[in-house]
């Protein structure tokens, strides 16, 4: 907890510079799309899960290739789609980053309490950023470096006048023999860009969906404390209860805007992780088995990394929930009967419409809420028995 006295809202816009970074990579900030580096990342994506697909075809009847092939490339499919939605929805997204420039301020909050409740929740952003980018490149990265292990257990054999095995790091289909040293590294460096498009593509994404749901939360948080002070502000009712009906409804408007621009994507990473945490999980079981360390810990990494942007969906989406829920809580709790009749009417719709909480969905029709977490792992571990008994 941050002592009230010590409360500096200056530094709290660098989460959107952190964002601004992240995206710029791909060429993908809202305010400042740069098509060209966009068009080649995605350009290249294509490129590699249609020859990813195309090797998934060539081995359809090796359950375990199969499995080992869908654990790639279910997540670069994501990832493809992923950043075709942000840039899809880049002028929607704008409107919001625009929108909420003067939430960074001190003079936006009139009490300590409302800003403590917005420093919290731009802390947590913060915290979820610094650990989300390092893990999921730890675990690209380390996918990536991943053949080099076996390729160092070749060189040994090759001495022993056995020819090389080589192996590269993503399985695609090429339409040449990999027969050289110099040919290898070739098409080795080439998936290079694989790496930066795991980073900042599939977490870097969700980076900002988190800092704009706990942004509003903050709002929402910051707004209940406003609430209480309806009946003792010497600025009158009036005036009073018409901030508070505008800053409700401008909030509505953007948990509607980002609900509409995210849902039918996060529908997607529903699917998509559910299915991952399954397959991750059979590699992990089948490399422990194996013994293959190096193996087992990249795959442990990489469903940390699947674990921890689920869990970061259903903290925003039960956040959401809580905070609006309070709003209404907070309306019932001030002593809302001594407001004049003139002013109630509307005061009484703040209530009624606060009984409806906002909610972060996948689709549409699924409620992203830390029940959501724990429902995703007991499917993904179902799927993950039942794969069991067919390899």
């Amino acid at each position: 907890m941050v002592p009230a006295m010590q409360i500096d809202l200056s530094r709290t816009v660098e989460v959107l510079n952190w964002n601004r970074r992240i995206f710029s990579v791909l060429g993908i900030w809202p305010p400042n799309i740069d098509d060209r580096i966009f068009s080649f990342f995605f350009v290249y994506l294509t490129i590699h899960c249609c020859l990813e697909y195309a090797e998934l075809i060539e081995y359809i009847d090796d359950l375990e290739y199969v499995v080992a092939n869908l654990t790639e490339n279910t997540i670069l499919t994501m990832i493809l789609f992923k950043i075709g939605a942000y840039r899809f929805n880049a002028k929607q997204l704008r409107e919001v980053l625009e929108d909420i420039e003067d939430d960074f301020t001190n003079t936006k909050y009139k009490t300590t309490e409302e800003r403590l409740a917005f420093f919290e929740y731009n802390a947590t952003s913060k915290r979820f950023i610094k650990i989300a980018i390092p893990l999921i490149f730890a675990a690209a990265f380390m996918f990536y470096l991943r053949p080099l292990t076996g390729q160092l257990s070749a060189s040994k054999s090759h001495a022993e006048n056995t020819s090389a095995v080589y192996v590269i790091p993503y399985r695609t289909r090429l339409f040449f023999e990999v027969t050289e040293l110099r040919t290898y590294v070739l098409v080795y460096v080439c998936q290079v860009p694989i790496v930066p498009l795991v980073t900042f593509g599939y977490t870097g994404t969700d980076c900002l969906l988190v800092t704009l749901m706990l942004h509003v939360c903050g709002q929402l948080s910051a707004l209940s404390h406003r609430v209480k002070e309806v009946t003792t502000s010497p600025l009158g009712y009036r005036h009073v209860i018409r901030e508070l009906v505008t800053n409700h409804l401008r909030l509505i408007r953007l948990v509607n805007i980002l609900d509409s621009a995210f849902n039918l994507l996060l529908l997607q990473q529903l699917v998509g992780i559910t299915i991952i945490l399954c397959l991750v999980g059979y590699n992990v079981i089948a490399n422990s088995e194996d013994g293959q360390k190096a193996h087992l810990f990249t795959h442990l990494l990489y469903a940390s990394s699947m674990l921890l942007l689920l869990f970061g969906y259903c903290l925003i989406g039960e956040c959401l929930i809580n905070e609006s829920v309070n709003i209404g809580n907070a309306f019932y709790d001030c002593n809302w009967y001594e407001v004049p009749p003139k002013h109630l009417k509307l005061f009484l719709v703040c209530m009624a419409r606060s009984q409806s909480p906002l909610v972060l969905t996948a689709g549409r029709f699924y409620i992203f809420s830390l029940q959501s977490f724990t429902d995703v792992m007991k499917t993904s571990m179902a799927y993950l028995s039942m794969l069991r008994t067919f390899l």
